[in-house]
């Protein structure tokens, strides 16, 4: 499936089982969904296409930025949340080590280490240990990828690195129509559901009670 396509269902998949009920993890939640989503087919360029695994990354980057920018700029109390739930020391070796991982899976072919269960689970832990409340978001979109991509024609490599674990469906390609539906239920459902939230957390906000859009 396409990246698009990959994003808009990872986000409807977190959202809609997660269902974060404040502001600051309704915006946390998109942007862990959406780097989830994203991160598996940055192996793309291994494959020859490196314009495409590029553009991932830079999605991927596009989606963390865009999380702090709007965090400073309109104070939705990310900052004071990552700061309760974790440390620099935490952080920093966390990111450094998620950096690592990916810059691996990067040079591996498409489809195997970086659509397997092992990047997952190696991926989701160190998420945990940057931001425990993001990792739930990033795993569930990460493992959206992987399901949507057994539809495909080409191997899935879920097992890596056992070079037998290779699994697919045989029932649409990549490019074709599947892809097209699927991207548009996943963008249909993901701005319902994510309105439908936002508008449950505001409600909330404006209830007698000093009921805040900050949860400890």
């Amino acid at each position: 499936m396409l990246g698009k396509t990959h994003l808009a269902v990872g986000i409807a998949v977190s959202m809609t089982v997660l269902r974060p009920d404040t502001l600051p993890e309704l915006v946390t939640g998109l942007g862990a969904a959406s780097v989830g989503a994203l991160i598996s087919d940055i192996d793309i360029g291994a494959a020859g296409a490196h314009r495409d695994a590029d553009i991932i990354t830079a999605m991927s980057v596009f989606a963390v930025a865009l999380v702090v920018i709007l965090d400073q700029v309109f104070h939705v109390g990310i900052w004071q949340m990552l700061m309760q739930k974790s440390s620099f020391a935490r952080i920093i070796p966390g990111a450094l080590a998620f950096i690592g991982i990916c810059a691996f899976g990067k040079e591996q072919p498409h489809r195997s280490f970086m659509h397997s269960f092992l990047a997952l689970f190696l991926l989701s832990a160190l998420v945990n240990v940057i931001f425990p409340t993001a990792m739930p978001y990033f795993a569930l979109a990460f493992l959206s990828h992987l399901a949507a991509d057994l539809f495909n024609y080409k191997r899935v490599r879920l097992l890596y690195p056992m070079k037998k674990g290779g699994f697919c469906l045989k029932l649409f390609r990549a490019k074709g129509f599947a892809n097209r539906v699927l991207f548009l239920t996943g963008s249909t459902v993901s701005l319902v559901v994510v309105a439908v939230l936002l508008v449950r957390i505001l409600a909330a906000t404006s209830l007698p009670g000093g009921m805040t859009f900050f949860r400890g």
